[in-house]
């Protein structure tokens, strides 16, 4: 994160959180990871593409609206690949009353590539899932907004961090919701294997496209759906039910 991302968040944060000492501790409506698919198959075009995308659908006015209706929403990045690799990922930054996505946006567009290699969802599901365990995160609701182009790898590996049976049992534990979103340019039933393989939680779906150049019209209405009031309401109904 950029030093200017960093203190506008931190500010921002106390700001609403006031005398920690004296109050309970701020909790976030909304917690929203992109998983960003940075693979082999995906061409360093293709890649900086998917980032303009996004930063793109961050300063679009119809976004900024969803996310001033979703209350206050911290948002990170998380780019995966092979997972015999680290991941590469963003900080933290927290949206209130629709201000604070330009510096996301920006921070994701300068990002540079260090991620290639397999297919290794599990390992990008894992690192999100890191982020929203990181020391001092409250939330009410978290959910990570992953994208790729492929299966599981399912090729052995030396190392490898978690595989996506591992991701999808910590996902279920800590009751985070996953949404996909398929580039099925050359497996046709890529949306199938994500709904059945991949997503998860109350709410969870799966939307896909055929190729790349859909990506920009489909990131914009996967953001509305899995921020508009109704998925909200609909989750904290399933929370707050009883078991």
């Amino acid at each position: 994160m950029s030093r200017w991302g960093k203190a506008a968040s931190l500010a921002l944060l106390l700001g609403m959180c006031g005398d920690a000492s004296a109050a309970a501790p701020f909790c976030a409506d909304v917690a929203l990871v992109l998983a960003i698919d940075g693979s082999g198959s995906v061409t360093d075009g293709e890649y900086r593409f998917q980032k303009s995308a996004i930063a793109a659908a961050f300063r679009d006015d119809t976004i900024i609206s969803v996310l001033k209706d979703a209350g206050t929403v911290m948002l990170s990045a998380v780019f995966w690949g092979d997972g015999e690799f680290p991941t590469d990922n963003l900080g933290w930054f927290v949206v209130h009353d629709g201000l604070g996505a330009e510096a996301f946006a920006g921070e994701l567009e300068r990002n540079e590539r260090r991620v290639y290699g397999n297919t290794n969802i599990g390992n990008g599901l894992w690192a999100a899932l890191d982020k929203l365990s990181e020391p001092g995160i409250c939330v009410r609701r978290s959910i990570i907004n992953l994208s790729g182009d492929g299966r599981e790898t399912m090729a052995p590996k030396q190392r490898v961090r978690a595989t996506l049976y591992q991701a999808r049992l910590r996902t279920i534990q800590m009751g985070v919701t996953i949404n996909a979103l398929a580039i099925a340019d050359e497996d046709q039933d890529l949306a199938g294997y994500y709904a059945k393989d991949v997503v998860r939680g109350t709410g969870g779906f799966t939307m896909t496209i055929k190729n790349q150049t859909d990506y920009t019209l489909a990131i914009h209405q996967k953001l509305k759906r899995e921020l508009s009031p109704q998925f909200v309401a609909s989750v904290a109904r399933h929370r707050s039910a009883p078991h």
